[in-house]
């Protein structure tokens, strides 16, 4: 037994554990949970859009982009939940660019959240050509109320009607829809737009962020966060 008390003597006695269980609490290679996926995508808006968010000055990099991980809204949460808040992207089949920004980021609550700070984007077709073209924002208009849905079965969701890209298929009532909570999974190839409800108009007047259409056929999605945050969950 001298050799477990006495170091001058532990040379010729097996090395024990630091802990009863040998346990590494400070050595990460010994975290069993799978590490994010991170796409090399140069950023496609300038650092300027979230100048006055939470991601300031914060390295981004892209968690989903729906031509690899797929366009349904399970494989949206897959790659974007629990990751912070976010810097959504889109284009839609007639090469326009839009986006928006959520600063509460997603964990599939089946809930709402109640804020000033998120807000809708896009880019004029000339401005859409130059890559650190400023785009136009539209901020959260009539309150706070209702600013963002967090539908586990639908993708990115901003007030009731400003943007929904990839709806729900089913109505969401208390989180359940029927028996089977599976179905209804939102695609986001679709998305739809009706602004001045609750997210400010275009500045040409038009009342959806798509121009003259309420709906457009999406070809890409992609969402930013920013990994520093993201290992924080």
């Amino acid at each position: 037994m001298a050799c477990f008390f006495s170091n001058s003597l532990s040379h010729g006695c097996k090395k024990w554990p630091q802990n009863l269980f040998n346990w590494d609490f400070g050595n990460k290679k010994n975290d069993s949970r799978p590490q994010p996926k991170y796409h090399d995508i140069q950023l496609p808006f300038p650092p300027s859009l979230v100048s006055k968010t939470y991601l300031k000055g914060r390295e981004l990099r892209c968690c989903y982009k729906a031509t690899v991980d797929g366009f349904s809204a399970t494989d949206f949460h897959n790659s974007s939940d629990f990751k912070g808040p976010c810097v959504i992207i889109g284009y839609t089949s007639k090469s326009f660019k839009f986006g928006a920004f959520n600063p509460e980021g997603y964990r599939s609550t089946d809930d709402y959240y109640d804020t000033f700070d998120a807000f809708l984007f896009y880019w004029r077709e000339k401005e859409e050509k130059e890559r650190d073209g400023a785009p136009i924002i539209l901020p959260k208009v009539g309150g706070s109320g209702a600013a963002l849905f967090d539908y586990a079965r639908g993708g990115p969701q901003f007030g009731a009607d400003g943007l929904l890209i990839g709806p729900p298929l089913a109505p969401v009532m208390g989180g359940f829809a029927g028996p089977d909570t599976n179905s209804g999974i939102g695609d986001l190839r679709q998305a739809k737009s009706r602004l001045g409800l609750s997210y400010a108009r275009r500045p040409d007047g038009k009342e959806s962020l798509f121009g003259d259409e309420s709906k457009a056929s999406l070809d890409e999605v992609l969402v930013f966060c920013c990994p520093e945050i993201a290992s924080l969950y």
